[in-house]
């Protein structure tokens, strides 16, 4: 297929383009209205792939395969676009415009493509499961530009968004239910443009309150900090969140920062109101609440998951900064929806 042919397909077919093309999946006669259902060749992998467009430019998918063997996908993309989507399991990792591989976590991801190429990289034998949301530059721009934009639905502000302003249970149920109405056939287009105006309304909201907390912060510590040092504290803070199943020593921390221990303790504090250690278990908490809101996973699993020793440590940990049981917050979360 020429160049010229994938990015048509691309902007016809979505993800599912990329299956067909480069995996080799195949779509099954039965549709169920506009969900397209796609599957790996036999020697290939095992598994499905739902996707459904509910309108031009907007593609909606739950993926849940295996590959029998490690794959990669060479991309190349000439649409602007935007992509959120819910890693639930599997091992991805992206190598773009030349960067070092970047290991994709799991929980709410956003990926925000100017005209860019690269590759996605598959392990074998780890199941792959997501939900995602891909909006094209036709679709977002007259959305975000001139319908919204005094909401705070910019396109530019998009590229400022951090994982404090998507990666959070809330949207991670929006995800869920997304994933429920696909898998049960829900056809309606208003249902799944709903979802997608509420995922963005939500992620925005957040960053506005990420910002005006940014901005106390800032202001109060501006006669304390430097610039270089609150740039430096940020390094640290991404460090974490990408990597909070298993964030860096103490020791690691302190040469990101490029301070010693006592300095650095009492900067993180100053700036983000928090200990490296409290500000990691908040982070590793929030994921916690992520992966409670999915109603198949054990809380015992889920503690394993997290690092912890067993189900009650993980229990105790959770009622201290949440002041209610994980039990009880899955209740409360399922109450809700």
């Amino acid at each position: 297929m020429t160049e010229k042919n994938q990015q048509q397909a691309f902007h016809k077919l979505g993800d599912a383009s990329f299956y067909m093309t480069d995996y080799h999946f195949n779509e099954t006669d039965e549709k169920c209205g506009t969900i397209h259902t796609y599957y790996p060749p036999a020697k290939a992998g095992h598994g499905i792939m739902y996707q459904v467009q509910p309108a031009e430019g907007i593609f909606l998918s739950v993926s849940d395969w295996t590959p029998y063997h490690d794959m990669e996908r060479r991309y190349q993309i000439e649409h602007k676009m935007i992509k959120m989507y819910y890693l639930e399991s599997g091992e991805v990792r992206l190598v773009q415009n030349g960067k070092r591989t970047a290991v994709i976590q799991e929980g709410i991801n956003l990926y925000l493509n100017r005209p860019s190429k690269g590759r996605v990289l598959y392990r074998a034998g780890i199941p792959i499961r997501y939900i995602s949301v891909l909006l094209l530059e036709d679709y977002f721009l007259p959305f975000l530009q001139s319908r919204y934009a005094s909401d705070g639905l910019q396109y530019a502000a998009l590229f400022s968004w951090c994982e404090c302003n998507y990666n959070t249970p809330e949207i991670g149920s929006i995800f869920l239910q997304i994933k429920h109405k696909i898998l049960s056939g829900e056809t309606s287009s208003l249902y799944y443009e709903s979802k997608v105006g509420e995922l963005l309304s939500v992620a925005a909201g957040n960053v506005q309150r990420h910002g005006k907390q940014v901005s106390v912060s800032i202001n109060r510590t501006k006669a304390c900090l430097s610039p270089i040092e609150r740039k430096a504290l940020e390094r640290v803070r991404l460090a974490i969140e990408h990597s909070i199943l298993n964030p860096p020593c103490s020791e690691e921390l302190c040469s990101i920062a490029a301070m010693g221990h006592t300095k650095f303790r009492r900067t993180f504090r100053l700036l983000y109101g928090l200990s490296p250690r409290e500000y990691i278990l908040k982070a590793r908490m929030q994921h916690a609440c992520l992966l409670l809101s999915k109603p198949a996973a054990s809380i015992g699993s889920i503690a394993a998951h997290l690092g912890y020793a067993n189900a009650g440590k993980f229990s105790c940990a959770f009622r201290k900064w949440y002041h209610q049981s994980p039990a009880e917050y899955r209740a409360s979360v399922h109450k809700e929806h």
